[in-house]
């Protein structure tokens, strides 16, 4: 126990002075609150980069019954909630003839039930390379709601920053 009240404390003074977002609390929260409230972001960030790399890299859509909720929320509004319309959607595209990739996860952050996923779709045939930042939530070990933006990549911009 001691080491983790020490651990969270180095971490709260690391991530303070290198301007990383900390979660607020109350004067009244704990040590073991807060090391509680980042073990759960941990472990929400595993569950995610690995569902998502099962999914998404290995095109294993059996991931969605390990790791989707039956009643997931979609607020894609090209895909209907629920794990099964997802399962569809992607048989659709055809993902299943997808090569296999290892994700590349540009950032991934974790704060309580929520994590971000900054990711880039290779180019694919006619269509370029894609930025996607995927927020999902995350309930009981489940993934029960998800938000997306995607943007393409232009081929030609004002300035030469990568976008991710």
């Amino acid at each position: 126990m001691l080491k983790k009240t020490i651990f969270a404390s180095i971490f709260l003074v690391t991530a303070s002075v290198a301007g990383l977002a900390v979660p607020v609390y109350a004067q009244d929260a704990t040590q073991t609150q807060i090391v509680q409230d980042y073990e759960l972001a941990q472990a929400n960030k595993a569950l995610v980069t690995k569902a998502f790399q099962e999914l998404f890299g290995d095109h294993d859509l059996t991931a969605l019954d390990r790791y989707w909720a039956t009643d997931y929320i979609q607020h894609n509004p090209s895909i209907s909630d629920g794990r099964e319309a997802v399962k569809t959607f992607f048989e659709s595209l055809g993902i299943l003839t997808w090569p296999k990739q290892q994700v590349k996860f540009e950032r991934v952050i974790a704060e309580g039930d929520l994590v971000m996923l900054q990711t880039v779709q290779p180019a694919l045939e006619n269509s370029p390379a894609t930025v996607i930042v995927d927020i999902f939530r995350v309930e009981k070990g489940k993934i029960v709601e998800h938000w997306d933006v995607i943007q393409p990549v232009p081929a030609e911009a004002t300035n030469q920053r990568p976008m991710y």
